[in-house]
């Protein structure tokens, strides 16, 4: 299994590798959607969300269209605009952030 993190937040970053290493799965961690590859070799791609830029959600959107690929979003709870441009984009619902770490483990954990 192979997991994609958009993320720059150090801390969010750690979280997530940490859940990849006890599932034994492979983490990529980029900066941005342009940075997706391939899609064959893609499972999930955890996004945070708060830290879009404007052409993101466009990007994303089509990224999926061809990957059929789960895509999560994670920020702060208390961002209601970030909230709003997610179920707009279609990318939606953001989770906040503890509802990520909650369900990060299950997320990872390969398919058995």
């Amino acid at each position: 299994m192979r997991v994609v993190a958009i993320a720059t937040d150090l801390m969010m970053v750690s979280r997530i590798a940490a859940a990849a290493d006890v599932a034994a799965v492979t983490l990529t961690r980029l900066r941005s959607p342009r940075e997706l590859g391939p899609v064959a070799d893609t499972d999930l791609v955890i996004v945070d969300w708060a830290e879009r830029e404007p052409w993101w959600a466009e990007s994303l959107v089509a990224w999926r269209a061809d990957a059929q690929v789960p895509i999560v979003l994670f920020g702060q709870h208390t961002d209601r605009e970030a909230h709003r441009a997610a179920r707009e984009a279609g990318l939606g619902p953001m989770w906040a952030r503890s509802r990520l770490m909650r369900e990060l483990p299950r997320l990872v954990a390969p398919a058995r």
